[in-house]
């Protein structure tokens, strides 16, 4: 008897579930979010024109991974797309904050609204791709994939060229936190770095560069508050900031 109450009630769970209308879940949405047009259901619905307090995020269409819930987290396959930039992976939220991605892609303007500390006025386009994404709630404990910063413009107009940061599985090096090997993809500045993730959130990017001959005189001239170039003529640099 017990055990058909209970596939009763799973029973009832799942239809709930399944037909549970996507416009009941607007007063759940976190604080400064807000949709303009709720559709489908909890299992698979969407919100077109989601937004903040100051920023248009764009449209987002989710399913639900009904599978999770037995982990106690609410899975979902998200899709966020906003004029030609979109975030969209396997996440799972758990209780206490943190979150679990997986298999997520991502293209997007890379601008001082994004990381608080780039310079205003700089600006690049920021693409990934990650098997494995871990966010304990404070801080990003796991990161696995790659991320590419291209066509890096400065402040002052100066093109920097493009990058790409590779992170191996945390434990794979000397850090408990991901570390990512940071190399350039040609153009005004041969780079080799490091990338350390930190607990603030933020980062810190150590490593050496150089300016290959196609650098403009900007450029050089910004290379020289780092100090005296070596021998091959790179010069060591370290730059962090928070997120």
């Amino acid at each position: 008897m017990r055990r058909a109450i209970l596939l009763a009630v799973i029973a009832f769970a799942l239809v709930l579930v399944v037909r549970f209308p996507a416009r009941w879940l607007s007063p759940l949405l976190p604080r400064g979010l807000h949709c303009q047009q709720l559709d489908g259901s909890a299992w698979h619905g969407s919100c077109l024109g989601l937004g903040g307090t100051a920023s248009d995020l764009g449209d987002l269409t989710w399913d639900l991974q009904l599978l999770q819930l037995l982990r106690a987290r609410l899975g979902l396959r998200l899709d966020l797309a906003n004029q030609g930039s979109y975030v969209r992976g396997d996440v799972a939220f758990s209780l206490g904050g943190a979150v679990h991605g997986r298999d997520v892609t991502l293209d997007l303007p890379l601008t001082s609204a994004l990381v608080s500390s780039l310079p205003a006025g700089a600006h690049a386009r920021l693409q990934g791709q990650f098997e494995r994404i871990e966010w304990t709630g404070k801080y990003l404990s796991e990161l696995q994939g790659q991320l590419q910063i291209l066509d890096l413009v400065g402040s002052q107009g100066q093109a920097f060229g493009s990058y790409q940061v590779s992170f191996a599985p945390v434990g794979s090096g000397n850090s408990d936190l991901p570390t990512g090997e940071v190399h350039d993809k040609g153009g005004a500045l041969q780079l080799d770095a490091t990338l350390q993730l930190t607990h603030d959130p933020g980062y810190l990017v150590q490593g050496h560069v150089a300016a290959r001959p196609s650098a403009s005189a900007d450029i050089n001239d910004t290379l020289k508050y780092l100090g005296t170039p070596d021998a091959s003529g790179r010069r060591p640099f370290s730059l962090q900031g928070t997120f």
